[in-house]
């Protein structure tokens, strides 16, 4: 009978290779591992690793455990944090993963501010669109994410949180062909390559014609990508200065750069769609303090994010 230690022996091979590694990271002697797996294998009659070449290599059977046993130690994972929360322990950690425009706006001041209130707490931020951000969600690798709330909707394993709608524009370089029109349509786009992010969400004639036109294409898993692919707003500014490229982004990013003359404001009829940002957590899973003081303190401080008036919806 296979049991979790099992899953543990065979997981900790599979990752380290080595039996001497493996065998340390477990907390056990390098005979009594190798004695436990030649055990494992004799009661199931199959052979877990292949060991010819002097790396153990996981076998079909093997590969099996590890598929299976995955999700198993997760839930053992889960159902250890959910004992110690509820004994009142605080973890002292947190993993949050920010879309494009929030890993700009409002996590690193909520961590860093988060960081100085409790001394002892480890913060993690990692970045990326809002559909991955989603999925390190749902398979436990981050507490919470902060995305568009156009990728959480109908997922039932998820509770959503609404947080913010920021207004969008258009931006481009200084001396951009498009400047020379002072409102643009849609199609004007087409000539001209987009960078940023993958888009979740945008109802447009020129994402329909992607396959025609500059602006997008369409990759072999379907959907639509920017011409020029890139997952940060810095990332965003540089392939739009270098180039004739249009990109779109957050007012409030976007006010600093236009008003020292780095960026220019291409003004679009209709205006790009605003987007609505939420917080995203497991849905059966009890929040920690950490989770629990990050939304309170992100919600103070997207409310006290600067958009000029003058700016807004221009």
């Amino acid at each position: 009978m296979i049991t979790v230690r099992h899953v543990e022996l065979v997981r900790a091979l599979d990752q380290h290779r080595h039996f001497g590694r493996a065998a340390e990271a477990l907390g056990i002697t390098q005979s009594a591992l190798t004695r436990a797996l030649q055990a494992l294998e004799a009661d199931l009659d199959v052979r877990l690793f292949d060991r010819g070449t002097g790396v153990p290599e996981p076998t079909m059977f093997g590969r099996i455990v590890l598929e299976w046993g995955q999700p198993v130690m997760r839930g053992i994972d889960n159902l250890n944090r959910e004992i110690r929360l509820a004994r009142g322990l605080a973890i002292g950690e947190i993993t949050v993963n920010a879309g494009t425009f929030p890993s700009d706006l409002w996590v690193p001041q909520t961590l860093g501010r988060l960081a100085m209130e409790f001394p002892n707490l480890r913060c993690r931020m990692r970045s990326s669109e809002s559909r991955r951000a989603v999925k390190e969600v749902l398979d436990g690798t981050v507490d919470i994410a902060v995305v568009d709330l156009v990728e959480m909707r109908g997922i039932e394993e998820l509770a959503i949180d609404e947080l913010i709608t920021v207004d969008v524009a258009l931006f481009c370089r200084p001396n951009h062909p498009l400047l020379r029109h002072k409102v643009i349509n849609e199609m004007d786009l087409a000539d001209f390559p987009l960078a940023g992010p993958r888009p979740s969400h945008y109802a447009s004639e020129v994402m329909e014609s992607a396959g025609e036109n500059r602006a997008l294409t369409v990759p072999k898993s379907g959907g639509f990508v920017p011409r020029i692919w890139v997952e940060s707003f810095s990332a965003m500014r540089h392939a739009v200065t270098a180039s004739n490229a249009v990109s779109w982004a957050p007012i409030a990013l976007l006010e600093p750069y236009w008003r020292r003359g780095e960026l220019a404001h291409l003004v679009m009829r209709p205006a790009p769609i605003n987007i609505t940002y939420g917080l995203a957590s497991q849905r059966h899973r009890t929040p920690s303090p950490a989770v629990q003081a990050f939304v309170t303190t992100i919600r103070s401080v997207a409310a006290t994010t600067r958009i000029p008036h003058d700016l807004v919806r221009v």
